[in-house]
């Protein structure tokens, strides 16, 4: 009886749950880079893909996978996609939200023009999905959370 006590405490430890680091796939150094995304703030990487992570349509979507995240940050702007320079300012429908885990402590980077504060961004769109993407997201903390001493994140992304 008292092993398989032992074994029960023994499971209940650990880290939480994160999706599979497929998520975040890891690119050779010779490899094309099709996305770039630099993170600093709250927590600091570098997250390179191979494939792209702008898609453009009714809307610009940009879908950035970090291993510091667990899923990828997702930001979607209500934009004609096309060549020009576009801000948090003067786009009304934008949002950018990404969720970490700092040990057991869910932080959710979320800004957007349905968010207070806001955030902000700046886009400079070379062609309908070529650009770079500056990015100011707050870190909120679930209750009774943990997020850390910056509650900011800063993102740049060039895709």
């Amino acid at each position: 009886m008292k092993a398989l006590v032992l074994v029960v405490a023994c499971g209940c430890g650990g880290e939480p749950a994160r999706m599979p680091d497929a998520a975040a796939p890891v690119v050779p150094p010779d490899a094309f880079v099709a996305c770039t995304a630099t993170f600093t703030g709250n927590f600091a990487e570098i997250a390179t893909t191979a494939t792209a992570c702008a898609s453009a349509g009714t809307q610009l979507v940009i879908d950035v996978p970090a291993q510091g995240l667990i899923a990828p940050l997702m930001v979607t702007l209500a934009i004609a996609p096309g060549p020009g320079d576009f801000s948090s300012e003067t786009t009304a429908t934008w949002s950018a939200i990404g969720t970490r885990m700092v040990g057991h402590d869910t932080c959710v980077l979320d800004a957007g023009d349905q968010v207070v504060p806001h955030g902000s961004f700046t886009l400079h769109l070379a062609s309908a999905d070529h650009g770079t993407l500056v990015l100011d997201q707050p870190v909120r903390a679930t209750m009774f959370s943990t997020c850390g001493d910056t509650l900011s994140e800063h993102v740049e992304v060039a895709f």
